[in-house]
């Protein structure tokens, strides 16, 4: 079954060096001897994740993180070497895959573990893994209390080389949180157990993006790795950590206005006429809408960018379309000038941020969104 090309009057630009200078500033947060794990799941966040994957590889990422089996399988495949974590475990199908692509999966069950292990003795091969702990997320994991026993049992299966424990912050980068910090403590309690009793683990990891831009006062001794996703391509876990690292939006979303056009004094606008026209009003139509993986929740709220100077949406967005108000613009735009929906444009910038907070959702939905539905292009 073939699949429709996207819409050509729509690009995502997606800037390399971003990602690059992003990791640069991430790195000044991280405590000395803790490694980055670069998180390229759901394609790199929608910015493309073989790309965005060799340029942190080439930028000194110590690691990559992928959800999926079939993810690290594709790094694989495009040459990309080094450890790559599977951050959502294996099912029993996966688990000869990820033995003999060498990945390393988080896992906390003696099936699994003892599964894989099966897998790396076929193919002559040691295969690296997680012990994934459930901290407080209530999501995956094993419980806190069997951790160190499940531990102990799979050290002594053949074939299997633990790297480290890990877990995941729920309430992370908001600065103080308290369940951030009882995590924190109920994750560090037991790594120091663990290592008390002879495993090294010195891949370990509890902090993701949000957990270094706002660390717990007991997180976890480095060395151990930090899963950096979002803040790589300049966004936010949460609106409390703005300004602790100087990051830059990593992708421009542009699209071009199909049609300029003057609507009278009390004209309704789109579907539902949300908005009516408090005056004569000339409006911009853009070649984009919700089909392009902009975010109709955005409807009468958000804004594009026009020649550098903000562009209010009017009324519904549409499948295909999204109509802007061109008040106050002189000289009036024309059909075909760029309109840009994400980045900068002259002095004035949209970040995903931003946007997901006019669409009531978050940067990490928008990115995922724009990125899967149109035109891509990587810029170094």
């Amino acid at each position: 079954m073939s699949r429709v090309a996207p819409n050509p009057d729509n690009l995502v630009t997606v800037d390399l060096q971003a990602v690059a200078d992003n990791l640069a500033a991430l790195r000044a947060l991280l405590p000395m001897g803790m490694g980055v794990a670069g998180v390229v799941k759901a394609d790199a966040y929608g910015h493309g994740m073989v790309p965005v994957a060799r340029r942190l590889k080439a930028e000194g990422a110590e690691a990559l993180a992928v959800a999926q089996v079939n993810e690290g399988a594709l790094l694989r495949r495009a040459g990309i070497e080094g450890p790559i974590l599977v951050l959502m475990g294996l099912t029993p199908e996966q688990t000869p895959l990820a033995a003999a692509h060498d990945l390393s999966p988080f896992l906390a069950v003696w099936e699994d573990f003892a599964a894989l292990s099966q897998a790396a003795q076929a193919g002559g091969a040691q295969t690296a893994c997680h012990l994934k702990i459930d901290t407080g997320m209530s999501r995956l994991g094993a419980s806190p209390g069997e951790a160190l026993e499940l531990l102990e049992r799979v050290a002594a299966l053949p074939g299997l080389k633990i790297e480290g424990l890990a877990s995941h912050l729920a309430t992370s980068g908001v600065p103080g949180d308290p369940t951030a910090q009882k995590q924190a403590e109920v994750f560090s309690s037991l790594l120091a157990e663990a290592r008390r009793r002879g495993h090294a683990l010195p891949a370990s990891s509890l902090e993701a993006s949000g957990g270094i831009l706002a660390r717990p006062k007991n997180a976890s001794e480095p060395p151990g790795l930090a899963r950096l996703g979002i803040s790589l391509y300049g966004g936010l876990p949460a609106m409390e950590s703005r300004g602790v690292a100087p990051l830059r939006t990593a992708m421009r979303f542009i699209s071009r206005l199909a049609a300029v056009r003057l609507v009278p004094a009390g004209a309704g606008v789109s579907y539902g006429h949300l908005w009516r026209a408090p005056q004569d009003t000339w409006l911009g139509v853009v070649a984009a809408g919700y089909s392009d993986g902009y975010p109709r929740s955005a409807s009468n709220r958000g804004q594009v960018l026009i020649a550098g100077k903000p562009a209010p949406i009017r009324g519904r967005v549409c499948m295909n379309a999204v109509m802007v108000d061109l008040t106050g613009f002189d000289p009036l735009p024309a059909p075909g000038d760029e309109v840009v929906l994400l980045g900068r444009s002259g002095a004035e910038e949209i970040t995903a941020d931003q946007l997901g907070g006019w669409a009531d959702t978050i940067s990490y939905e928008i990115t995922c969104s724009l990125g899967a539905a149109n035109r891509r292009r990587h810029r170094s």
